[in-house]
């Protein structure tokens, strides 16, 4: 069970370093996100996040908008947003108040 894991793991790095050096030679920007992002339990929309959801559960209208995103959909949009490093401007423009600068510390 444990060597099936390692082998698992070391071919997932194996895929990101030929990605990495690909994007490299083409002069493009990689960026890998943290495991624990919270892409699938987030509006894509207006960055309200509605927490764990089962996974039968295939679509979702948000709670705060009103928007009915798929589950994967909505997922992959988050996953651009985060990559491009634009997460945290949905959650601005979603409330009154601004970010404070503790928030920003804890979101690198």
């Amino acid at each position: 069970r444990k060597l099936s894991r390692i082998i698992s793991q070391q071919g997932w790095r194996e895929f990101r370093v030929l990605v990495e050096a690909k994007s490299e030679k083409y002069g493009r920007k990689f960026v890998a996100i943290g495991r624990w992002e919270p892409t699938s339990q987030t509006c894509s929309n207006c960055g309200y996040r509605w927490g764990k959801i089962d996974l039968s559960v295939r679509s979702v209208i948000c709670l705060n908008c009103g928007t009915e995103h798929d589950r994967d959909d909505n997922a992959s949009k988050n996953i651009e947003m985060v990559g491009m490093g634009h997460r945290h401007d949905l959650k601005c423009m979603s409330r009154d108040g601004q970010t404070t600068s503790v928030a920003q510390l804890n979101e690198a």
